[in-house]
């Protein structure tokens, strides 16, 4: 038997204008985030309109006094290096100018801790360094 599975598709008119809808409605958001250095993770997962999504979270963070920078969260593309990954962003348009914020590439982590198998879990160190 064949069977089919159909995923509902809303369709967002102006993407930028919908981020900054849902920043609104996150409760006491301007004052957990003024002064603080945020972390926004860019990944080559091939979202639609991710640009215009990450471009609208750092203008509505930069809003309410955060300093928002972007870091690429993709492990090994762009050759498992920071400036490959920084190409892989801009091939996909994501660029410091378009984004409106920093991005800082690193492939440097820590050690979070270790699961019950001994098992090390790790961050990349730029993100595990924000507010």
């Amino acid at each position: 038997m064949r069977v089919r599975q159909v995923f509902p598709r809303p369709c967002v008119g102006d993407v930028r204008q919908a981020v900054l809808r849902e920043l609104d409605r996150l409760p006491g958001l301007s004052s957990q985030v003024a002064g603080k250095r945020i972390a926004i993770t860019a990944g080559s997962r091939g979202i639609s309109e991710i640009v215009a999504i990450l471009a609208a979270l750092v203008e509505g963070l930069r809003r309410r006094g955060a300093q928002p920078f972007i870091v690429p969260a993709m492990g090994s593309h762009g050759g498992a290096t920071a400036e490959g990954q920084v190409q892989v962003l801009a091939n996909l348009g994501m660029t410091e100018a378009s984004l409106g914020a920093p991005i800082l590439s690193s492939m440097e982590v820590i050690e979070l801790g270790r699961l019950s198998n001994s098992m090390p879990v790790y961050a990349d160190r730029l993100a595990s360094e924000a507010d």
